[in-house]
C-alpha cells in the first residue's frame, strides 16, 4: 500500500537497509512521500520498535503532516514514532535530563523579543563604551552559538573593542537566562549538544534509544544540529538524510551547505540516491532554474526532468520603478483571476520584508484579497504575549523576564518604581512570586495601591499556580489567567481594537483547547513547549482564497500554481551587503533565486526596477542571475548564458556607461551611476551596496565590466 505510485529512486530510498543513506531529492522530487514511506516500511515490516524511529524536521508544520501521513499508512503505531523538530527533540530532551543536567524542568523559551528585552535590561546597567544595540547583540551571539563559540572564547577571538564588550555582554546574557530558569532558541540545540558529549552515559543512552533516524531538509542544519545528528548516530543506527543542496538558503542564520556535502565522510558506507523526477514544475521552468543553479561550484550534481506539458514560456519584465513593478504584477494577477485562476494559488515572492507594502497597496487598489507571510505573527501580538508571559510565570516562577511584562498590565497602579522595587526585594527573597505578592505590605517603599494590586495578583498567582502544577488542561489554565488576570476587563469590545485583540483571545483559547484535545495529559507545560517553537511558515494558510505575499525565504518548501518573482535586481538579488559578500553569499543568494522559481508549478515570472530608493543612493537594474538564465523549453527570459559579454577590462579601448555591472577587486560587483571621461581614465560614481556609492577613478586597479547596461532586451509585454 505504502509503495504504490512511487517511481523506483523514491522506491529504493523507502526500502533500503544497507547502512547509512543520503537521498538528493530535488525541488519537487516528492521528498516528504519518501521519508512518511520510508518510515511506514520500518513499521510495517517490523524492522524496528516504533519507539526506535527518530524523525527530525524543520517546522513544527512540517512535523505534524508527516506525522499524519504516517498515521494514514500505520494508524496503530504512528503514535508511537519520535516526530519534531531539532528544537523540539531538544527540549525533550533538556526536561528529561533537568535533574541531571540542573536546569528546572519547566524553564522558558524565550523568543526573540524576550532575548532583546533580556539585552536592553542588561544593556542598561552594563558599561558599553562603544554603540551596541540590543538587535546587534542578538545577532553576534546567535551566531556565536550557532558556531559552537562560549563567551570565554568569543572574547578571546574578537577583533574590536565592540566585539570585545558584546562578547562580555553574552557572558552576563547567558548568566541571566539561568537566572530566569530560561533557554533562548539557541540554547536548546547547544545544551544538548555539549550535554551528550560530556555526560557519556547520556549520550550512550541516547545513541542506543534510536536504531534508526531520519531527518529532513539537511541542507539547513548548522554545526551544532550536524554535531547532535552524529552524537545520536551511534554504533548500530541507521541515519537517513534527505536534502537538496541547490535549497540550502539560511547560511546568515548558521546553516551549512557543507553538511550535506560531508555526510558521506560523517556516516562512512553511505548509500546516495538522487530523486530528480519532478513532479511540480513544467520544463519550461525547470529548465530556466537549473540553467541558474548549474552556475555554483559547491554542489552535488543533479538533472531535474519531469513529464509534464512544456507549459507557459518564463516572462521577464522591466518597469520603471518599484509601484510600476507592484501595480504590473497586481494586474497581471487580476488578469488570471479572470481566467479562472485563484488568487489563493499565486504567490509574490522578494527577497526583504520592506517590499511587502507596495505590494499591500496594488492590492488594495485592485480589490484583490491578500495575506502577508512573515510580518507579525499571531504569537507576537501584545494581547497574546501578555496571555504567554502569564502561563510561563506559571510554570517557571523564576522568569523575571515575563513577570515584568505583565506585572502592570493592564495597569493596576503598579508604577516603574515599585515595580522595580518589588522584582528586587523577590530576587533577594529567593520565595515564590505568589508568596511574596501576598506579603507587599513587608516592602519599604511601595504605595497602598501597589500592595493592594500586589496582593490580589498574588491570590490570583496562587490559585492558577496550583491548577497548573494539578496537570489540568492548557484550555483551563488559560482562561483561569484571563480571569484573574484582568485582560478581558479591560479591552473594550465596542472599539475596533478591543473587538480584535478578544477575537484574538478568543483564537489563542482556541488554540489552547485544540492543543488538548491532540495531546491529553500533557498540560500547560506542553502547551509552552508547542507555542514556543512555533515559525513564520507555520502561519501560512494554504486553504485561504487569497494573494499570499512573502519572502523568498519563507516560500520555502510551499508551491503555487503560479510565482512572481520581484525585485530581481542587483544589489537586491543577490543582497550585497557592504563588506560582508564574497563567492560562498554569491552562491547562496542563487540557491535563494533557484528556490523561489522552482516554487511555481504553471507559470513563473521574474520582475525588476530600473531605479529603486535605498538608504543614501537611487539604484536598480537587472540582476547579474537573469543573464544565467536558460532559453531552454520555451521559455521567453531573454537571456541565455552564452549571451553574457565577455569581460571588458580597463583603458583606453573599455567604454563605461550607466547601468553597466562591473567588478571591482576590492569592493566586490556593483552598478555604475554615472561614468565621465577624464582625458585617458575614467571617472566612475558606483553602488556597491553600501551606505553611500563610491566615486573611483580607472588606471590604478582593473575594473571589469561583468555586463552591459541591460544586457539583453527586455520582454515586451
Amino acid at each position: 500500500m505504502y509503495r504504490a505510485g512511487l517511481n523506483p529512486e523514491q522506491a529504493e530510498a523507502v526500502v533500503y537497509l544497507g547502512g547509512h543513506l543520503l537521498v538528493l531529492a530535488g525541488a519537487g522530487s516528492g521528498k516528504t512521500r519518501v521519508l512518511t514511506c520510508r518510515i511506514a516500511h520500518l513499521l510495517a515490516e517490523r524492522i524496528v520498535e516504533p519507539r526506535r524511529i527518530l524523525a527530525v524536521t524543520f517546522t513544527n508544520k512540517a512535523a505534524g503532516e508527516m506525522k499524519e501521513r504516517v498515521g494514514r499508512l500505520s494508524p496503530a503505531d504512528a503514535e508511537r514514532v519520535r516526530m519534531g523538530t531539532f528544537h523540539s527533540i531538544c527540549a525533550w530532551i533538556l526536561r528529561r535530563e533537568a535533574s541531571s543536567g540542573g536546569w528546572p524542568e519547566n524553564f522558558s523559551i524565550y523568543d526573540a523579543d524576550d532575548q532583546k528585552s533580556l539585552l536592553r535590561s542588561l544593556l542598561r546597567n552594563t558599561p558599553i563604551e562603544t554603540k551596541v544595540t540590543p538587535g546587534a547583540a542578538q545577532t553576534w551571539i546567535s551566531r556565536w552559538k550557532n558556531s559552537m563559540v562560549d563567551p570565554g572564547k568569543a572574547e578571546d577571538s574578537a577583533e574590536s573593542d565592540q566585539e570585545r564588550e558584546i562578547a562580555r555582554l553574552y557572558a552576563a546574557y547567558q548568566s541571566a537566562l539561568r537566572r530566569n530558569g530560561a533557554f533562548d532558541f539557541d540554547d536548546l540545540l547547544t545544551v544538548v549538544h555539549g550535554y551528550i558529549r560530556q555526560e557519556t552515559d547520556a549520550g550512550s543512552r541516547y545513541s542506543r534509544m534510536f536504531g534508526h533516524i531520519l531527518v529532513d531538509e539537511y541542507q539547513d542544519t548548522n554545526l551544532v544540529q550536524r554535531g547532535i545528528l552524529k552524537s545520536l548516530g551511534g554504533p548500530g543506527s541507521s541515519v537517513c538524510a534527505v536534502g537538496d543542496d541547490d535549497q540550502s538558503i539560511y547560511g546568515w542564520r548558521g546553516a551549512r551547505v557543507s553538511n550535506i556535502l560531508d555526510f558521506p565522510e560523517d556516516f562512512p558506507g553511505t548509500r546516495i540516491i538522487r530523486l530528480e523526477r519532478n513532479y511540480r514544475s513544467t520544463p519550461a521552468i525547470l529548465a530556466a532554474a537549473s540553467s541558474l543553479v548549474s552556475f555554483n561550484r559547491g554542489r552535488h550534481g543533479k538533472a531535474l526532468w519531469t513529464e509534464r506539458p512544456a507549459g507557459e514560456p518564463v516572462r521577464a519584465r522591466s518597469l520603471a520603478n518599484p509601484e510600476d513593478e507592484a501595480a504590473w504584477i497586481l494586474k497581471e494577477v487580476s488578469d488570471l483571476s479572470s481566467r479562472g485562476v485563484s488568487p489563493g494559488r499565486v504567490a509574490v515572492l522578494y527577497r526583504t520584508n520592506a517590499q511587502s507594502r507596495v505590494f499591500e497597496s496594488a492590492a488594495l487598489l485592485e480589490g484583490i484579497p491578500c495575506q502577508v507571510i512573515g510580518s507579525l505573527r499571531f504569537y507576537e501580538r501584545e494581547e497574546i504575549k501578555d496571555i504567554v508571559a502569564w502561563l510561563r510565570v506559571l510554570a517557571n516562577p523564576g522568569d523575571r523576564i515575563s513577570l515584568a511584562r505583565v506585572l502592570n498590565k493592564p495597569p493596576r497602579g503598579i508604577g516603574d518604581k515599585s515595580k522595580a522595587l518589588f522584582l528586587a526585594g523577590l530576587d533577594a527573597s529567593g520565595a515564590d512570586p505568589s508568596e511574596f505578592m501576598k506579603r507587599a505590605g513587608r516592602i519599604p517603599g511601595l504605595s497602598r495601591g501597589s500592595i493592594s494590586s500586589l496582593e490580589a495578583l498574588g491570590s490570583f498567582l496562587a490559585g492558577a499556580s496550583a491548577l497548573a502544577a494539578g496537570g489540568a488542561p492548557a484550555a483551563e489554565v488559560v482562561d483561569a489567567v484571563l480571569a484573574g488576570s484582568g485582560m478581558l476587563d479591560a479591552l473594550d469590545p465596542s472599539t475596533v481594537e478591543g473587538s480584535s485583540r478578544l477575537e484574538n483571545i478568543d483564537e489563542f483559547r482556541r488554540s489552547a483547547n485544540e492543543y488538548d484535545s491532540l495531546h491529553p495529559g500533557s498540560g500547560l507545560a506542553g502547551f509552552l513547549t508547542t507555542i514556543s517553537l512555533m515559525t513564520t511558515s507555520d502561519a501560512y494558510d494554504s486553504g485561504a482564497d487569497r494573494l499570499s505575499l512573502m519572502t523568498l525565504h519563507c516560500a520555502k518548501g510551499l508551491e503555487f500554481d503560479t510565482v512572481f518573482i520581484a525585485g530581481v535586481e542587483e544589489g537586491l538579488i543577490p543582497f550585497i551587503r557592504a563588506g560582508r559578500f564574497g563567492p560562498d553569499d554569491l552562491e547562496e543568494e542563487r540557491r535563494l533565486l533557484y528556490v523561489g522559481m522552482t516554487r511555481a508549478k504553471d507559470r513563473l515570472y521574474l520582475t525588476w526596477a530600473e531605479r529603486r530608493a535605498r538608504p543614501g543612493v537611487t539604484a536598480g537594474g537587472v540582476s547579474r542571475f537573469v543573464s544565467e538564465v536558460s532559453l531552454d523549453s520555451g521559455s521567453t527570459v531573454p537571456a541565455p548564458a552564452a549571451a553574457v559579454p565577455d569581460p571588458v577590462i580597463g583603458v583606453p579601448d573599455t567604454r563605461f556607461s550607466r547601468g553597466n555591472v562591473i567588478h571591482h577587486p576590492r569592493y566586490g560587483m556593483g552598478t555604475v551611476l554615472k561614468a565621465v571621461r577624464r582625458g585617458g581614465e575614467w571617472q566612475l560614481t558606483i553602488d556597491f551596496g553600501m551606505d553611500e556609492p563610491k566615486t573611483l577613478l580607472t588606471g590604478y586597479v582593473p575594473i571589469t565590466i561583468v555586463r552591459e547596461k541591460g544586457g539583453f532586451p527586455v520582454d515586451a509585454v
